[in-house]
């Protein structure tokens, strides 16, 4: 439109005055195809009027400001469409029936799919993000789910917050392929996924234990330790080869102290006193922040000498006092160190709650806040023997007891039963948005977004 402006206005005052275009150099712009000599060099042979001056200068003001793009004033996304798989075409919907004591009926599901599109936030803070948001992504958001076959398919179906894989996901892998094939699952989510590893050294290693990803398997933190490796060099060590195979998030540090050599829990923990671990725990967690790469501090309140709740389930019968004086010293000092997510574990803990496992128990969660964490609250594996054994319907339960994501081994049926929550109304749409605000703030904190 301005050249089109500039073009008549220079035609009219030509023709106005009987002027001739001069040919001898004058300083020029160029606006697409159009070349704008200065409004001193435009006129020749007659004077023009000063409303002829203010015009052409305001023109050719115009065209040196054109020249140069304009800065954005608010966020911008930029939307790349690219044509839809066979997979992502599949029926928009997807019809269950439940069946109740009085009566049955059906309820739909919307599910995610038709165009995928890779979505680039400019300068978006998570609000904005979540005002953007569907009912159906916000769901999917809260779900960090097992790593399936066909996990972009299922990425493109649910928008989940994030998959957590396991060793045999990266058996016969290079970083070049791992990461290839995540970053194909991450263009069907708007938002970019969470993708997750338990790698805490030693025997619970997802990564390192595959030469292709790193010459030597992560140590456990307590035998670095033993051998002369600092904290922060061993967080390095984590921290690079985690990012050379596309993960953003890690299931650790373990916070939990044995008192015991044979407690299950202790060849994981640092394997010190409570105080002592716990300021190894905040080294960690800010060597992690260091690096770039989210922790996640468990098992909340504190593993004890708790038997494996991976194959049932686990009493915890000691005192309030017990967890307050020693329990939570670890994991204070991972939280005053800004740790990002907390996962709590499947043991009963008869002093907050002796009727559901602590990850079901609002309880817990409630003592986890009042502690001063406000990040992102994560249960355990819901697939786990420990809640398995207790329900077969845990979904609902652990997001009302106050967990923000939620650990699965069936993202599809954890979808279902959130969005099914939050239509009947036990899951109100603002308790929804409070935990996808977490995550967003998480995600961008750490660069994930964006």
């Amino acid at each position: 439109m301005k050249k089109l402006i500039l073009s008549i206005l220079l035609s009219m005052t030509i023709a106005l005055t009987g002027c001739t275009l001069s040919l001898e150099p004058a300083e020029e712009t160029t606006v697409g195809e159009i070349v704008v000599i200065p409004p001193q060099s435009v006129l020749e042979h007659t004077e023009p009027d000063e409303t002829e001056i203010s015009q052409l200068q305001s023109a050719w003001e115009d065209a040196q400001r054109e020249t140069l793009p304009a800065v954005p004033e608010e966020p911008e996304v930029v939307v790349i469409e690219r044509e839809t798989t066979a997979a992502a075409t599949e029926a928009a919907t997807e019809t269950t029936t439940e069946a109740t004591a009085e009566t049955t009926r059906e309820t739909t599901y919307p599910i995610v799919t038709t165009k995928p599109r890779e979505i680039v936030y400019k300068h978006k803070n998570a609000q904005e993000i979540l005002d953007g948001m569907s009912l159906a992504e916000k769901v999917g958001q809260v779900i960090l789910a097992r790593y399936p076959s066909g996990a972009a398919e299922q990425m493109a179906q649910y928008k989940f917050g994030g998959y957590t894989l396991y060793a045999q996901d990266f058996n016969g892998e290079t970083p070049t392929t791992i990461t290839s094939e995540l970053f194909r699952v991450s263009l069907e989510n708007e938002i970019m996924p969470f993708f997750a590893v338990d790698e805490e050294g030693g025997a619970i290693t997802r990564v390192s234990r595959y030469t292709a990803f790193a010459e030597t398997r992560l140590p456990t933190i307590q035998s670095a330790l033993k051998n002369g490796m600092t904290v922060d060099e061993w967080t390095e060590q984590m921290a690079d080869v985690l990012k050379s195979a596309g993960i953003n998030l890690n299931f650790a540090p373990v916070a939990d102290v044995a008192e015991s050599k044979d407690d299950y829990i202790y060849n994981r923990t640092v394997s010190l006193d409570y105080n002592k671990t716990g300021t190894i725990i905040a080294e960690i967690v800010e060597g992690m922040n260091n690096q770039g790469l989210m922790g996640c501090l468990k098992h909340f309140p504190g593993y004890g000498a708790n038997v494996d709740t991976h194959t049932g389930i686990a009493v915890d019968t000691r005192s309030r006092n017990d967890f307050e004086s020693k329990d939570f010293i670890p994991f204070k000092k991972g939280i005053e160190a800004g740790v990002p997510m907390v996962m709590v574990s499947h043991n009963i803990v008869e002093a907050f709650n002796d009727k559901v496992p602590a990850s079901l128990a609002p309880e817990v969660h409630d003592v986890l806040r009042e502690l001063g964490f406000d990040g992102i609250i994560i249960t355990d594996d819901l697939g786990m023997d420990a809640i398995t054994l207790y329900t077969d319907e845990p979904y609902a339960e652990a997001f009302l007891a106050g967990n923000d994501m939620l650990c699965t081994s069936d993202g599809a049926a954890t979808y279902k039963a959130i969005y099914a929550a939050v239509l009947d109304g036990r899951i109100s749409e603002s308790r929804l948005n409070e935990s996808v605000l977490r995550i967003l703030d998480a995600k961008i904190e750490y660069g994930i977004l964006g």
